[in-house]
């Protein structure tokens, strides 16, 4: 009869705590279903799409194991995209208008506003096509667009330009702190325009596929001290969180409490455990969950957005709260719009 009793009570406590681990692995998991603002998005028009459907097989870091450098990167690496090796992989669209039947779904079904980043081209007619679903961000790099600062200027003002970015002088080998973005700067500090800039990796083999020039050293979020320093009331996002220097971007975050980071594209690009365990969870836990933005850096691939939605809202530690934080509420306190979810 003890027996019997110790147990059933021990089966009643383990059955207790059980489904007290049940009930808080759930709320670990539990998907943000709030308005989201994907600080991270390309504005592609027709030209920029490819003449054949692509399928991507994410993430990027195992998608070509080993290279033999006897062969062409660029080949090797176009016929991963011509012949995916994955069970299910995102083929981008066949046609423009499906592509943006694509991106509307995509900002639709999951309550997306964007900053989409371009050229003047493209932003004013994804402007025409999704008036209120972007907010408009003008792309920017030395030495490839040849607008003065005062031009960058009259472009902001005539077209309603509310971001500079993506500034994405990395891949011409210029640093964040060059002085000759100076003035380009004082614009955004004169105008209160936030600026994004391009701090992390590339694909792989960027130095092979079109840009000599580009240098990993530059992602170093140290170089934007100088910066921060020069103009302190200029807001600072930095795409990709400077990845891989997450202990730098931990030491910039400290000393500098304006500072933002999105984590567009590298969620996908590494094995979902590593960024959860090595990059996201390190943010997190140095304090930094209120300055973390959401962004998919979607390019040809709508289904991206979903995919790294779908990312963040499986994050096994964060709270319902931290996903408001990053999904929106760090964003629109960023760019000053009205409004959060809190």
């Amino acid at each position: 009869m003890r027996f019997t009793l110790l147990f059933i009570l021990t089966a009643i406590l383990f059955g207790c705590n059980s489904k007290k681990e049940k009930q808080t692995g759930l709320e670990k998991i539990e998907a943000y279903k709030g308005p989201i603002i994907d600080m991270h998005i390309h504005a592609d028009i027709e030209r920029d799409l490819p003449p054949i459907s692509l399928g991507l097989c994410p993430p990027f870091s195992t998608l070509i194991e080993n290279f033999d450098p006897q062969n062409k990167f660029e080949d090797v690496w176009n016929e991963k995209f011509a012949h995916p090796q994955c069970e299910n992989p995102l083929m981008s669209p066949k046609s423009y208008n499906e592509y943006l039947t694509g991106v509307e779904t995509q900002l639709k079904n999951h309550n997306i506003v964007a900053v989409a980043s371009g050229s003047i081209t493209n932003i004013l007619e994804w402007k025409s096509k999704f008036p209120k679903q972007i907010i408009p961000s003008l792309e920017f790099r030395i030495n490839r667009d040849s607008i003065t600062p005062n031009q960058m200027k009259l472009l902001i003002e005539e077209n309603g330009i509310m971001v500079i970015g993506e500034i994405s002088n990395q891949y011409g080998g210029i640093a964040p702190n060059d002085p000759r973005m100076f003035p380009y700067y004082e614009v955004a500090e004169e105008m209160d325009i936030p600026v994004a800039i391009h701090l992390g990796s590339g694909i792989p083999g960027t130095p092979y596929m079109g840009y000599p020039d580009y240098e990993a050293k530059l992602s170093n979020p140290l170089l934007l001290e100088d910066v921060l320093k020069k103009f302190p009331k200029l807001r600072v996002s930095v795409m990709h969180y400077g990845e891989p220097f997450i202990d730098e971007m931990i030491t910039m975050l400290y000393h500098y409490p304006q500072l933002y980071i999105d984590i567009g594209g590298i969620q996908w690009a590494y094995p979902k455990n590593y960024f959860y365990e090595y990059h996201l969870k390190k943010l997190i836990l140095a304090g930094f969950g209120k300055r973390i933005m959401f962004g998919s850096d979607m390019i040809i691939w709508p289904e991206l957005i979903a995919h790294s939605v779908d990312i963040i809202n499986e994050t096994p530690f964060l709270s319902y709260e931290q996903k408001a934080d990053i999904f929106y509420n760090n964003a629109s306190r960023f760019l000053r719009l009205e409004g959060n979810t809190n």
